[in-house]
């Protein structure tokens, strides 16, 4: 049986566009180095519908402004592949949005076995590349590593990286 990387979010670099939508809206400054909570309502005066229809609406209108998680990731993400990984994309959103997100990977030559879209919190990785709290269900034999971002400084984690370079290290 391979080995499987389950999911590098996709919000780690929805929040570039994502602040840069809002604000468009709210006429602010805010940088995605300031969402230093995975629930944006805590840093944000927005409900969880304002910050959905702002996804939504990023997915939908903006989604070649939203930029790959780091330079190479195509050619990182077909190594691993290549050393026996099965690579799936997890990713939690509205029905809406999913036609986006195909054409956001393919636009960007992104590799993947599987692309699951995901409508509940129900954990599914053997190896779970993610960079907020979703780490927290991982059990053994599964692998755990945590993506650095913003908004997991807090999150008590041992394995942690920055790039996908770093996790195939990890991985090797």
């Amino acid at each position: 049986m391979s080995p499987y990387i389950r999911r590098v979010r996709r919000r780690t670099y929805t929040m570039i566009a994502w602040t840069m939508e809002y604000n468009k809206l709210k006429h602010t400054n805010i940088t995605k180095n300031e969402i230093t909570y995975w629930d944006i309502g805590m840093i944000l005066p927005l409900s969880a519908g304002e910050i959905s229809k702002i996804f939504n609406y990023v997915w939908q209108h903006c989604c070649q402004e939203i930029p790959p998680v780091e330079p190479g990731q195509s050619e990182i993400i077909k190594k691993i592949h290549r050393r026996g990984y099965r690579i799936s994309i997890l990713t939690k959103r509205e029905r809406s949005t999913a036609a986006y997100v195909a054409k956001w990977l393919d636009h960007h030559d992104i590799y993947s076995d599987d692309l699951i879209f995901l409508y509940d919190n129900t954990p599914k990785s053997d190896i779970l590349i993610d960079d907020a709290s979703n780490l927290v269900d991982i059990t053994s034999p599964k692998i755990g590593i945590l993506f650095n971002q913003p908004w997991n400084k807090d999150f008590n984690w041992p394995l942690r990286v920055n790039t996908l370079n770093e996790a195939l290290q990890v991985m090797l």
